[in-house]
């Protein structure tokens, strides 16, 4: 009689709903997720790790310099043409590029993979688990962000519905957040498209089309307005209203971007569904294979090369219109482009492009590959907590001059505050709603 009594209990226990509350806490294992923090778990594509974490470094040490260059004011042209030649990269803001095609990659991959299990896309499930995926903490940090502006009120419905950039008058509260923005506009266009791509015959050669659409349609927008051509880049640091002007016209804005996705879909297309073919391609021609490894380099580089904020540079003497309409056009698809190739090239490695696969497959990248999230929303405010403990002084107007030396040690300060950040929200938020996600958890 005992026994049934128990038998009653405990299946009366386990018909009882859990709350949300305790599911929480049974998703958090602090032990087990800061091991995955730094040890890569054999289901993960280590190649991607190493995308990912070269993408938010290269973001957050702009940011730095940027951040640097700002404060100094009058002096910051004297900076700039002192700052070593071999350091020009540093200067490039290209870390939004590569995160808009890592991430068409990843989401796209995701929905072609699931198209394969069911015959269909489940547009209800791949919403709600980006909102999940996105949201938690997001919150946080538009929380943490909020007492630094006077008007967030009035920005705080535009900023829940990744929507500020719609509209002259809102502006995000965190400040990578037009990235944000950027990215949550394309996955809700994301299962459309790949439905699209099943509902065609000529997929690869829609997918194509719609890059060079893209690339088009970034060129109408450049040659509508002239005040973004005709205009050096390197005023973007000296004149705020041009700043203002580039970055509402071909830096926000999903139309002005959405080609990076679009390169991302493609490699995820390619990568899944022809991946054996082009491997076996590459292994019989390794010659082509090392081709294209060079031809990704050479873009790279090509990208990285313009000295874009020293005004005395020979790209600006003399200064050509027409010139600088193709740079502002082509530039970041360009690099999009080199970077999709190299992704390609590392997901069907043969030959060269084995080197690729092992470079970005290096341990070291796994732990910022896996954080990249929280990184990205929270390194702004530990920048700030770097510089204070690089230069001794939280006072802004203390900040006369900085070595490049001085900037690295900022960059490791804020890096370093950052990770410490990042891996608490990661174990607190990130993984336990991960988890509740996917239903790993009573």
């Amino acid at each position: 009689m005992q026994n049934s009594n128990d038998l009653l209990s405990n299946a009366l226990i386990k018909a009882e709903p859990v709350s949300l509350w305790r599911r929480y806490k049974q998703s958090i294992n602090f032990k087990s997720d800061l091991k995955s923090i730094f040890f890569r778990p054999h289901d993960r594509h280590a190649t991607l790790d190493g995308a990912r974490a070269i993408t938010i470094l290269l973001m957050v040490l702009f940011h730095v310099l940027f951040g640097i260059a700002k404060i100094l004011g009058d002096k910051v042209e004297g900076f700039i043409q002192e700052f070593p030649w071999y350091l020009n990269w540093m200067w490039q803001a290209q870390g939004s590029d590569p995160l808009f095609v890592v991430s068409g990659l990843l989401v796209s991959y995701t929905l072609f993979r699931g198209f394969d299990k069911t015959g269909s896309i489940n547009f209800k499930d791949f919403y709600k688990r980006r909102i999940i995926r996105i949201y938690p903490l997001f919150l946080i940090a538009l929380i943490m962000y909020f007492p630094i502006g006077v008007r967030h009120w009035d920005y705080i419905i535009s900023n829940l519905f990744f929507s500020s950039n719609f509209f002259a008058d809102r502006k995000p509260i965190i400040p990578v957040a037009w990235s944000l923005e950027v990215q949550m506009q394309f996955y809700f266009l994301l299962p459309f498209l790949c439905w699209l791509v099943y509902a065609v015959r000529w997929r690869i050669a829609l997918l194509v089309s719609l890059i060079v659409a893209a690339v088009a349609y970034r060129y109408s927008v450049v040659s509508n307005n002239p005040s973004l051509y005709q205009t050096p880049f390197y005023q973007i640091v000296f004149d705020e209203d041009f700043a203002r002007l580039l970055s509402k016209n071909l830096y926000y804005h999903l139309d002005v971007r959405v080609g990076g996705f679009l390169m991302g879909t493609l490699v995820a297309y390619l990568h899944h569904y022809h991946g054996a073919r082009i491997t076996a391609y590459f292994n019989r021609h390794l010659i082509v294979n090392g081709l294209i490894l060079l031809l990704g380099l050479y873009l790279i580089y090509w990208s990285f090369s313009f000295p874009l904020i020293n005004k005395q540079a020979e790209f600006y003497s003399p200064f050509v219109p027409e010139a600088n309409k193709w740079f502002l056009v082509i530039n970041r698809y360009t690099y999009s482009f080199a970077m999709s190739i190299l992704m390609l090239l590392a997901l069907c490695p043969a030959g060269l492009s084995k080197t690729v696969k092992w470079f970005l497959s290096w341990p070291i990248w796994h732990p910022f590959g896996q954080l990249i999230y929280p990184i990205y929303l929270f390194h702004f405010i530990f920048i700030v907590f770097g510089a204070a403990a690089a230069y001794g002084t939280t006072d802004k107007h203390a900040l006369n001059w900085a070595t490049v030396s001085q900037v690295l040690l900022v960059y490791a300060w804020a890096l370093l505050f950052t990770m410490i950040f990042a891996s608490l929200m990661h174990i607190y938020v990130e993984k336990p709603f991960l988890k509740l996600r996917d239903k790993k958890t009573v």
